[in-house]
């Protein structure tokens, strides 16, 4: 029996979702949710949803037979959808960041500790065939160095991007996919330095006009850094660096080594090539590469698996984010991601 799902937030990444439930047998695009109704409509009316389109998670969760949602908010607005569906033991993957705060994501980690529920964590490069056999490789060697980069030629159009306590800046709502692969590759993090800058000024010139799609070169009340760098201690001993920006530029660059004992590994995207003794491999990862996180989950609603990113998983890559803005709060000093963590991980 196809999984019944609903989406809360169908802007941006929930058209991926969309559109991997649409063309499954194993799923059923049941209902959508947004704030604007228009949205939810519009996502409802093109993947053929077999119910209503709401304004309100609790009217979706309380008007429809779900078995699960699926949660592609920004950021600030997550929290009060998680503790609903667990509420009503109703299973959830959810898009990264998994929260915008440790206090609100040990708040949903209780609950769905408390309802037991199945959760799932957006983190879908861990879901890539080639990364997965990267790690199976690195597996068996002292990982020595992590080195990634996240670089954006531009800030996303999006007014909450623009202020820390909306969207948690750069190393929350889009480096963290670097930050939880160096997890998923190199194990657990100990302790994190930090460093920001602003580096561009981002007042809107006179005459400057916002293309009506992709990134922008200025934004009025933009309040995050648009620099940062890391340096990450894993508790294997490795040592890690990210650095990411928005700062304008020409294209996206994102970047991702390891260096191993009898190893060099390169990440481009969910494709991965490494060089041993043995010689070079390389590994191409297909088009639909990117549904598989959600499949997973879906079935193990079904009983046929296990969801293997679960919600503790995306809490724990948050508080490497977060513990490098902690860093800078306290004049760049290490930070243990052991202090960041809710009690009980």
């Amino acid at each position: 029996m196809a999984v019944r799902l609903g989406f809360v937030g169908t802007g941006g990444i929930a058209n991926r979702h969309l559109s991997c439930a649409h063309k499954h047998d194993e799923m059923e695009v049941v209902a959508t949710c947004d704030v604007v109704i228009e949205l939810a409509q519009a996502a409802a009316e093109k993947y053929e949803a077999s119910g209503d389109a709401y304004g309100d998670v609790v009217e979706m969760l309380e008007g429809e037979e779900l078995d699960a949602i699926v949660i592609c908010t920004p950021p600030f607005a997550h929290g009060d959808i998680e503790e609903a569906a667990a509420e009503r033991g109703v299973h959830f993957f959810v898009e990264k960041p998994v929260a915008i705060s440790m206090e609100m994501a040990g708040r949903v980690l209780s609950a769905v500790r408390k309802h037991d529920i199945i959760t799932q964590v957006g983190y879908m490069f861990r879901k890539s065939a080639p990364i997965i056999a990267a790690q199976q490789m690195l597996s068996e060697r002292a990982v020595a160095m992590v080195q990634a980069h996240y670089y954006m030629p531009g800030l996303p159009n999006k007014g909450w991007w623009t202020k820390m306590e909306l969207g948690g800046g750069q190393l929350v709502e889009q480096a963290t996919h670097m930050l939880d692969l160096g997890r998923f590759l190199a194990g657990d993090v100990k302790s994190v330095m930090g460093k920001t800058s602003t580096v561009h000024d981002w007042e809107p010139p006179a005459g400057y006009e916002q293309p009506e799609k992709g990134l922008v070169a200025h934004k009025k009340g933009f309040e995050i850094p648009d620099t940062t760098a890391l340096i990450l201690e894993y508790e294997s001993g490795a040592m890690g660096t990210l650095s990411c920006s928005l700062v304008p530029q020409v294209a996206w660059d994102n970047g991702f080594k390891v260096v191993a004992e009898g190893a060099l590994l390169t990440i481009d995207g969910p494709n991965a090539n490494w060089t041993t003794a043995e010689g070079e491999t390389a590994e191409q990862a297909p088009d639909d590469w990117a549904d598989a996180v959600l499949i997973e989950f879906v079935e193990a609603v079904q009983g046929k698996g296990e969801a293997t990113i679960p919600y503790e998983e995306g809490v724990k890559s948050l508080a490497v984010s977060l513990a490098g803005y902690e860093s800078v709060n306290r004049g760049n000093a290490a930070v243990e991601i052991a202090e960041i963590l809710p009690a009980g991980i």
